[in-house]
């Protein structure tokens, strides 16, 4: 059978527009006919390990299943990518973020909420108590080891989450090596890296350096300019900069059948706030962070046949904030954050013929606390601006994790249990006779997992009951206001997915398909006074599917395809809210990615991605700068990401160009985009 296509060049559709209709015409074709032909290759004759070809992936993923992913260092490391780039890449993870270096980045994994998706770094939750969220520019790529990604189950151990794990493993090296990078790039973006390692006979000892900076002066229209407040205008952003210093030391030693290592790790950071209405040129608006975290991890190996392992870990983290609102030369508050964070936990590795059992025990503290002032007086705690406060939370976790592992049949089987008891406190600081407030609870959360693996094929399940629990900021508020709502319940899903994957010679296909069930999402609601809180006002029901082809066209080419399709609906006491599309997610994706190596030293890639149906609140309605609301997708984009890489012995350069057809979308604080940028990376090892 013969299909014949014919393509006609409209000259009035621009080169980039009439490149993207033929790949995406060519892609959702391609999409409809893969999960129908999934099941013609499973019957395909197996072939043993030697006659399967061991292919590049395009996006350098090393992915074990559609549901849990580990990337290794070196598919990254040299690359132009930050960490946002890197997750993006990952079918089933959307990255949305306010323009510019050192902004906020909201991650969701299959249709979550940021604040339901874990960040570990090390084995340390990130998230924070008061408002839920991380930062994922804390942690530059040159200091990462690994990063794991589980999209709707625990790594391991811990609480079953909504939203899935991101785990990042810092670089942990066992020889000697060292290594200076060197990047520059658009709008002012300078970059320098250093790292090394020194192997000792019972010990490896690492440490490293990170410095960056960015101007972040993009063009941006400024709806209301500073000269002239009648008319809009496209100005160069002022007081934009990003800076950041970070810093961190490594050492593992080993004796006898223990195994330490010891990590501190510090960043400090400064991120300059624009006024995106004036551009002010008065403006100097700052927020600056200061965070140390250090860890200890004990791992004792036992020559017991039944106790294989006992871990220990222990971690703590330090963060500053200061918040200084100065939009001119009349206003000046600044606000302190101070956050502390505690944890300590414990879980041995036991063994029975085929079974292996983890219980375990965790304990974490964290404490918040904040104190401002206006004009150089301390803020008036008045029921109507915001109080400083100190709050509190302490979170034990027990739980186990069982695993089935039959050598005699192609399966394999987990069980995961976890029990949560969260004691949570608010108080204010300056206001006399202040009510402490309490809040008390217990979660379970529980998954279980089954695997089948024959030849090529692999499948996989899970079922899970997973929580997010009300933040400290949503219970309590601001005790302005913004009030507090201690019969908040926490959030809730229950999800069932189920993946396979097939390799058979230059041919990977990768399937997942997952249906969620969300209770008690929270939101903010304000009255027509403009006093907020939050509240549980709607559930919703997801369906997923995602997609995944990688083929080695030829020896030097080849191709990825994805597609990550959502249907939300959501159903809610609120008419506003109900039956609505999720907000904050895009409902399609497709990408297709390209990587040519022209030799040994040369290779290059090319990638087009396309989001589409992303809405900004529960109400699906947007709104512009003018103030106007009104249905649409400002949000959907088109960008086509560009690379170049070289590498001879010890010399590597890499060069990126980013959304190179310059789409301007609608970012995360609903205001456009930067654009196109571009960035060039110099690696020496060994110097």
């Amino acid at each position: 059978m013969t299909l014949a296509i014919a393509i006609c060049h409209d000259p009035s559709v621009p080169p980039s527009k009439f490149f993207e209709v033929i790949i995406f015409s060519y892609l959702r074709n391609i999409f409809v006919l893969l999960p129908i032909a999934m099941p013609v290759f499973a019957q395909v004759e197996d072939v043993s390990t030697d006659d399967i070809e061991v292919i590049e992936v395009v996006n350098d993923q090393s992915f074990n299943t559609p549901n849990y992913q580990v990337l290794h260092r070196e598919s990254f490391v040299y690359s132009s990518q930050t960490l946002a780039d890197i997750l993006q890449s990952i079918n089933g993870i959307q990255i949305r973020q306010i323009s510019g270096i050192g902004n906020p980045v909201s991650v969701s994994i299959r249709g979550s909420s940021s604040k339901q998706v874990q960040l570990y770094i090390d084995g340390q939750l990130i998230n924070d108590s008061q408002f839920g969220g991380f930062d994922l520019n804390q942690i530059p790529t040159e200091q990462i080891e690994s990063i794991e990604i589980s999209k709707n189950q625990a790594i391991g151990t811990g609480a079953t989450p909504i939203g899935g794990v991101i785990r990042i493993n810092t670089y942990n090296p066992t020889e000697d090596s060292s290594k200076l990078t060197f990047a520059t790039g658009s709008f002012g973006y300078q970059e320098v890296n250093a790292l090394y390692n020194k192997a000792f006979k019972t010990h490896s000892l690492s440490f490293g350096g990170h410095y960056v900076n960015s101007d972040n002066d993009y063009d941006f229209i400024i709806p209301a300019g500073f000269s002239s407040s009648d008319t809009s205008d496209k100005q160069a952003l002022r007081n934009n900069e990003f800076t950041k210093k970070s810093f961190f030391i490594n050492d593992i030693f080993q004796f006898n059948q223990h195994q330490i290592r010891v990590n501190v790790q510090y960043n400090d950071q400064e991120k300059a706030l624009p006024n995106y209405q004036n551009n002010s040129p008065e403006n100097n608006s700052t927020l600056t962070s200061d965070n140390l975290r250090y860890s200890y991890q004990h791992q004792w190996l036992s020559k017991s046949s039944w106790l294989n392992s006992i871990e220990f870990e222990a971690y703590a983290e330090n963060k500053d904030e200061r918040y200084i609102s100065s939009p001119d030369s009349i206003k000046l508050d600044i606000n302190d954050y101070q956050t502390t964070k505690k944890h300590i936990g414990f879980k041995p590795l036991l063994t029975w013929n085929e079974f292996n059992l983890v219980p375990f025990i965790s304990f974490n503290k964290q404490n918040f606390s904040s104190v401002s002032e206006h004009n150089g007086k301390p803020t008036q705690c008045n029921g109507i601006a915001s109080c400083d406060i100190s709050a509190k939370q302490a979170q034990l976790n027990i739980g186990s994790r069982l695993e089935w592992q039959p050598e005699a049949l192609p399966i394999e089987a987990y069980a995961l249990f976890s029990n949560l008891q969260e004691k949570n406190s608010n108080i204010a600081i300056n206001q006399s006779s202040a009510a402490k407030f309490v809040a008390n609870d217990n979660y379970q959360t529980t998954e279980v997992g089954l695997s089948f693996k024959q030849g090529n094929l692999k499948v996989t399940s899970n079922v899970s009951h997973g929580v997010r629990t009300p933040t400290l900021y949503e219970l309590f508020g601001d005790r302005g206001s913004f009030k507090g709502n201690d019969n908040l319940l926490p959030e809730q899903a229950k999800t069932l997915s189920m993946g396979g994957q097939y390799l058979y010679k230059n041919l990977s296909l990768s399937s997942s398909i997952y249906q969620q069930k969300l209770e008690n999402s929270i939101v903010a609601i304000f009255n027509s006074s403009n006093v907020g809180s939050y509240r549980n006002v709607s559930n919703a029901d997801l369906l997923g599917i995602e997609i995944q082809t990688n083929y080695q066209l030829l020896t030097q080419l080849s191709f990825a395809l994805q597609a990550n399709i959502i249907d939300s609906e959501t159903t809610s006491k609120f008419v506003a809210f109900n039956k609505k599309k999720l907000p904050g997610i895009y409902h399609q994706q497709y990408s297709v990615a390209l990587k040519y190596q022209v030799n040994s030293t040369w290779n290059m890639s090319f990638k087009v991605s396309k989001d589409k149906d992303l809405y900004f609140n529960l109400i699906n309605r947007i709104q512009n700068n003018n103030g106007h609301v009104g249905n649409g997708n400002p949000a959907n984009r088109t960008v086509s990401d560009f690379s170049v890489n070289w590498k001879k012995g010890k010399h590597r350069i890499s060069f990126a160009a980013n959304n190179l057809f310059n789409d301007k979308y609608q970012d995360l604080a609903n205001r456009t985009s930067q654009g196109r940028s571009l960035k060039i990376k110099y690696t020496i090892k060994g110097f």
